[in-house]
């Protein structure tokens, strides 16, 4: 049976990269198809980002906690100093769909802000991700240059304000059963006998 995969996310949620992980590592097992779809969670900071401890008051203790978490199943996170604006990031991650590139792109734009402390806000880190996954900078220029991929982002929201949904990761399985946040294996994988049944 074939498990096609709408999974909402923002790059900038641990959660989301450490979801993604779960359900890859499922695909040895499973017939899986992952559609990513961008819900951007902090759309309130500034376009180039803001650092983290101005937009977090406890931002230190927050990378504490992340990086604990994180070694716990085999991360090791860095500590965040900015938090970006992901909007842009996302409409380039919408536009990688239409050319193939959506699970490579988003890879490592997670990998950039998670564990090399990377400002996603920024055109030219956007750019320098996209060029090592095959998309030149005119293309992300095209991106920006076309309302598309931000309208793309807004009817995202508007399907997850219609389905009660506030929060990422975010996976709907088959249209049918919604997983929701950081799962393990296991309870992706009794999702999957569900819909067997």
């Amino acid at each position: 049976m074939k498990y096609q995969i709408t999974m909402f996310s923002d790059f900038q949620c641990p959660y989301c990269y450490i979801a993604k992980g779960t359900v890859d590592s499922l695909r040895e097992e499973y017939d899986i198809e992952i559609s990513f779809r961008g819900y951007e969670i902090h759309p309130d900071i500034p376009e180039n980002g803001i650092t983290s401890k101005d937009y977090f008051p406890n931002a230190k203790h927050k990378n504490v906690q992340l990086q604990e978490f994180g070694r716990q199943i085999g991360y090791e996170f860095a500590d965040i100093t900015a938090m970006p604006n992901s909007n842009k990031a996302l409409q380039v991650a919408e536009y990688a769909k239409e050319v193939n590139k959506s699970d490579a792109f988003n890879t490592l734009m997670y990998k950039a802000f998670f564990f090399k402390d990377i400002n996603i806000s920024l055109i030219p880190e956007i750019k320098k991700m996209a060029l090592l996954v095959g998309i030149s900078e005119a293309e992300v220029d095209h991106v920006f240059a076309t309302n598309k991929y931000k309208e793309i982002l807004e009817s995202n929201k508007i399907f997850c304000s219609d389905n009660k949904i506030t929060s990422v990761p975010i996976f709907i399985i088959n249209n049918i059963i919604m997983v929701v946040g950081a799962q393990s294996a296991e309870n992706f994988k009794r999702a999957f006998e569900q819909l067997k049944l």
